[in-house]
Formats: C-alpha cells, structure tokens, sequence
C-alpha cells in the first residue's frame, strides 16, 4: 500500500443551500465562519471541499470519528491533526480540490494553467529555473512555468513555511531523469511527483518516494453520506 495518497473533488457550485448549510455543520467553527463571511458561493465551498475531504478521508480510511478530528496549526500556520500520525495538505485551483496524506510531512499544490505573462518567473524564480523556462520550446513555456510554480509551493507547504522563504532562494531542475530541489539551507532530499488533471498542474512533495499512479476521486454525495451517516 502506498504511504502517500492524494485525493480530489470537483467543486459542484449548484450545490444547494440547504446541502451546504449542512456541511458546514460538520467542520470546524474556525472554517464555517471563513465559509461564511466570504462574498462569492464559490470561494466558500473551496473552503468548505477541503475541509470535507480530509475529514472524509481521515474518518473512512484511519477509522477516526468526525467529532474527534481536532484541528491544530504549526508555528507558521500549517494544519494537522492533534495526536495523529496521519500528515495531510489541501490545495485548491479552479473547480477542484486536492487533498494530499502521508505518513510523512506532505505538500501538495494545484494550479490552473491560464494565460499570465512569463517575465514574473524573473521576480520568483532562481536564474536557473528563469534560463530553463525560456530555453523551452515557445509552445511549452506556459506549462513549464506551471510546473515549476506548483513544484516550488509544494516544496514550501512541505517545509511548513508557506510564503515565509523566498521563491528564487531554492531552486528545481526537471529533466528525464526525475525533479530535484537545490537548497542551500537545508540538506535534506524530498520526493517529487506531479500528477494529471486537464488544464492544471498538480505538485506533490514527501519524503517517501511512493507516490500514487493516480488521483482517487471523492464526490460530494460520498463525502456528505459518510460525514452524516458514520457515529
């Protein structure tokens, strides 16, 4: 069995009030009022998805009960489960969610690939990274940026330092033979692995290089019928 699992829901925004009103019932008070003080329905079921996976997940596949799940932030604010060997990171972009576990410390992000102007790499990349990208062919520069940006946030979340080091201070290499990081702080070597989803790129980081073949999808009726129906 592989010690990393990564997991995604698609975000149904015709979701209906009474359904999401429900949901929120089953999250933590800290994220219901988050949901609820936001303007946009769909800015608050992001919230609420990611929330709802790992839940889902923590309860159906470690056996804890949803009312036991008590949510604790690190010094620089990442999540994780008290008294819990289970790691977890939530990532969303778009119309999806991704929720990524470990036995390990664990960074996942997911970017939707749109159309943006190139030259920032210059501001947030190392001059490797900037060189690399623009040796491209033109027609990939775009998801190769991507690749790089989910890769070097992933790195990030793992670290549990979120936006607190700069992105041009490390510095990734991708080539046939695999992904690695170049970081002058620290010698420790994670794990890399990006997997598919249509019109997004999608980075994984640990330090156990066993790495699903693919996403498990999760529905919301799945998630709904064993949040409510479980003791």
């Amino acid at each position: 069995m592989c010690k990393n699992h990564i997991y995604v829901a698609k975000i149904d925004s015709s979701l209906s009030d009474d359904i999401f009103n429900g949901l929120l019932q089953v999250i933590s008070d800290e994220n219901r009022e988050k949901c609820q003080r936001f303007m946009f329905k769909k800015d608050a079921l992001r919230t609420l998805y990611g929330e709802l996976m790992f839940r889902h997940v923590l309860c159906q596949q470690y056996s804890f009960a949803n009312d036991e799940i008590e949510i604790l932030k690190g010094d620089e604010g990442k999540p994780y489960i008290k008294d819990s060997p289970v790691h977890f990171n939530v990532s969303h972009a778009g119309d999806f969610v991704v929720c990524a576990f470990s036995e390990h410390e664990v960074g996942v992000d997911i970017e939707q690939v749109k159309d943006i102007d190139l030259d920032l790499a210059k501001h947030y990349f190392c001059k490797r990274e900037y060189e690399d990208l623009f040796a491209q062919n033109i027609n990939n520069r775009l998801d190769y940026f991507y690749s790089l940006w989910t890769l070097k946030e992933s790195y990030m979340k793992w670290l549990g330092l979120g936006m607190s080091i700069p992105l041009d201070s490390f510095c990734f290499d991708i080539s046939c033979s695999g992904i690695s990081v170049t970081d002058i702080n620290r010698k420790t070597s994670p794990h890399f692995r990006q997997l598919p989803i249509e019109g997004y790129k999608l980075s994984i980081c640990s330090m156990v290089d066993d790495f699903p073949d693919k996403i498990d999808e999760i529905t919301v009726e799945e998630m709904c019928h064993y949040l409510f129906v479980k003791d």
